[in-house]
């Protein structure tokens, strides 16, 4: 099965880029280090909106995508920035090549 790509649009509350992005790179490090099934995490902000922010997750597989959605730094995350979120898009998408 191809790798399992999460393409994530969130719009945030007016004024909380600064602090969504940093916990968000805070998140993206804790990530990588710790679990070896995702193979990428990018954080990505809108040169278009403000208040619009990318993230771009790649998994190995289910039971990796599986794997982050349970970890307690996720659980973490959700909570710190659940208040800074106006609006989540996630699109789940297979890798077409590699």
């Amino acid at each position: 099965m191809p790798a399992i790509a999460l393409v994530v649009q969130l719009d945030l509350e007016p004024g909380r880029r600064e602090a969504f992005v940093a916990r968000a790179l805070r998140h993206r490090e804790t990530v990588l280090a710790n679990e070896p099934g995702c193979l990428r995490f990018d954080v990505l902000t809108s040169d278009e909106d403000e208040n619009r922010v990318f993230l771009y997750e790649v998994y190995a597989d289910e039971a990796a995508l599986e794997h982050h959605f349970g970890t307690p730094w996720m659980k973490r995350y959700l909570e710190d920035t659940g208040p800074m979120i106006a609006r989540r898009r996630r699109n789940r998408c297979l890798l077409a090549h590699g």
